[in-house]
């Protein structure tokens, strides 16, 4: 098969405008085909579908509406052929617009689309940030005992609660320790963990945030629509935990979805943003993700999702491998920054 030919291609921004040419002979082929499709369609007195002589379809059957099948079935089957040649990433839906489609003659239309964005990074080694303590103090511990003292008060004859005494009987009622020493240890330890990964989640996002504010991109529209649907699934998981659908949440919220939508926007672009700057940082730093790194992650998601390893990847397809890897790429890119990055603690 002939290689699809490109006759021009220009770039405005995030969108790339091509002019494609195709040979009348293939034209020919999806027109016919088209033609079979429709005659499938349409129902012919004393015919099956289908089954009516090709004279009939084509007295019975609208010329424009066959060719204009045609062309979009044309236009569609070769798509990923001009994707290919022309090095593109879409991140939304082509326009098409036909400029020439005569009997002999080439078939030539007119394709824009939005493509990932180009981004030129600004700094993005030796970000300064800040680091919230992960200093536990005995206040913290004391408070949760407290909540602990709450929730396994007696109520006395009186109907009086009374909170009980703080010691060694305490901590075996309400854990699995014989002091309460041992206790207060666990809380300290619990607590300890619970900072620490609030603080490391904190740190990345300033990081993103101080690579996002150095970088200059603009993002497509498309982008930002597909990430407040991921926003939107994420808050469809978080609600199934309790029982709730989205449907739920907006009644008793007393909104619709667009108006959703519209309030995750902002966020949306942030996020977006700083996934861009990362991918780019990572090509920057030329950092690959192996395929080793790639069935570590789906044998990690496939524990979690209690299946099968082979069984998630099937389950995935193509376009699932590719948003693991991209998202390792993006980890890996954001490691980088935060080794890079010089970051001090604070206490709060």
């Amino acid at each position: 098969m002939v290689e699809v030919k490109i006759r021009t291609q220009k770039r405005e921004g995030n969108r790339v405008i091509l002019e494609v040419e195709e040979e009348y002979s293939r034209f020919e082929e999806a027109a016919e085909k088209a033609l079979v499709e429709v005659g499938k369609e349409i129902k012919l007195p004393g015919f099956r579908p289908g089954k009516a002589p090709r004279e009939m379809i084509e007295r019975a059957v609208n010329r424009e509406a066959v060719e204009h099948r045609a062309e979009q079935n044309l236009i569609s089957e070769i798509y990923p052929e001009i994707i290919d040649v022309a090095r593109l990433e879409p991140v939304d839906y082509p326009n098409v617009e036909i400029l020439q489609q005569e009997k002999e003659k080439a078939f030539i239309f007119k394709l824009s689309v939005d493509v990932y964005p180009l981004v030129k990074l600004g700094r993005y080694k030796g970000l300064r940030v800040e680091k919230k303590s992960t200093e536990v103090t005995g206040e913290e511990i004391v408070k949760i005992l407290g909540n602990l003292q709450e929730r396994f008060a007696v109520t006395n004859a009186e109907g009086k609660k009374e909170l009980l005494p703080l010691d060694d009987e305490f901590a075996k009622k309400v854990s699995r320790f014989g002091t309460l020493a041992e206790l207060k240890e666990e809380v300290r330890e619990a607590l300890q963990k619970e900072k620490m990964a609030e603080a490391e989640a904190d740190v990345k996002n300033k990081l993103i945030a101080a690579a996002s504010a150095e970088a200059q991109v603009e993002i497509p529209p498309a982008m930002v629509e597909r990430e407040i649907g991921v926003m939107l699934d994420e808050l469809r998981t978080s609600l199934a935990q309790s029982g709730l659908t989205l449907e739920d949440y907006l009644r008793g919220a007393k909104k619709e979805e667009k108006s959703l939508r519209d309030e995750m926007r902002k966020s949306a672009e942030i996020r977006v943003k700083g996934k861009v700057v990362l991918k780019a940082v990572a090509e920057a730093e030329q950092m690959k993700i192996t395929p080793e790194e790639v069935q570590a992650e789906l044998k990690s998601l496939a524990e979690s999702s209690e299946q099968k390893p082979e069984e998630l990847e099937k389950n995935l397809g193509e376009g699932g491998r590719k948003y693991i890897e991209d998202y390792l790429l993006r980890k890996k890119a954001l490691d980088f920054l935060a080794e890079k990055a010089s970051i001090r603690e604070v206490k709060t």
